[in-house]
């Protein structure tokens, strides 16, 4: 089904840091594109939906922080003018861990680009989810959809912490297992605009329907959460979710319809 997305974002520059070799990698579907890294891709995300939910596998995503994908790829992959979508795709590496890559596609559903994440574990890196209950909320109205609330997103990010307890349970959407989560590009270049963003924080979190959600946290140099009170919502550093979960929404305009009345935030037409 053809889809089409447009937006207005305002003509902001953005600062990122320079792209880590060890931490993304860009492929794209194009003849000079790696077909041992598009294959490695497609491997993992084949293996994410037959893999058993073992003891080992709970174990080890209890000790994995986030997943961090660097700017400068992302900006690559969205600066891409094809790009109309992106999925989050979730897999499973040689290790047994849940791996996700970031997969622009066309109005077609065809791939353009993928992006992948480096994982951060928490024996490296533990977040400070308490700025969450520190920090004053910014009334957005109607404009960002995809912004969680601070009390929000502090409930989801710590509760993630006991949904493992019943992670298969979490996982599921309407008997099948998640499989992706999708945002229209617009919404990744938002979360990009953030101001003094280094690096695009992947966490996993537990909704108020008790299931397995994606909030993205814009990070610093420092690697700080990026969570403020500034007044210029055009670039300030807030927590984003709202992602739309395949299977039970696979078709992206299925879930882009829920916004269209969005002033400006995403449009539908040709859906």
């Amino acid at each position: 089904m053809k889809k089409t997305y447009f937006g207005l974002l305002l003509a902001l520059g953005i600062t990122v840091g320079a792209c880590q070799q060890d931490e993304a990698t860009v492929t794209t579907e194009k003849p000079t594109a790696s077909k041992t890294q598009k294959s490695k891709l497609m491997r993992q995300a084949n293996a994410w939906k037959t893999t058993p939910i073992s003891k080992e596998l709970v174990h080890n995503q209890q000790n994995i922080s986030h997943y961090a994908f660097d700017v400068h790829a992302l900006q690559t992959l969205i600066d891409n003018s094809t790009v109309t979508y992106v999925w989050f795709d979730l897999g499973i590496n040689a290790k047994n861990q849940i791996t996700f890559t970031a997969t622009g596609e066309d109005v077609n559903d065809a791939i353009v680009e993928q992006v992948t994440s480096k994982i951060v574990s928490t024996k490296t890196y533990q977040a400070n989810f308490s700025v969450f209950n520190t920090v004053k909320d910014i009334s957005f109205g109607d404009k960002f959809n995809h912004i969680l609330t601070n009390k929000d997103a502090y409930q989801y990010l710590t509760a993630m912490k006991s949904a493992y307890n019943n992670f298969e349970a979490s996982l599921d959407q309407e008997g099948q297992r998640v499989e992706r989560f999708g945002l229209d590009a617009m919404v990744v270049k938002r979360m990009l605009m953030t101001q003094n963003i280094h690096r695009l924080g992947l966490f996993l979190g537990q909704n108020k329907k008790q299931k397995m959600t994606t909030v993205f946290i814009g990070m610093d140099q420092g690697n700080n959460l990026l969570i403020d009170a500034s007044t210029d919502i055009s670039t300030a550093g807030k927590a984003f979710d709202f992602t739309s979960p395949c299977p039970s929404f696979c078709d992206s305009c299925t879930y882009c319809k829920q916004y269209c009345d969005s002033p400006w935030w995403m449009c539908c037409i040709g859906c």
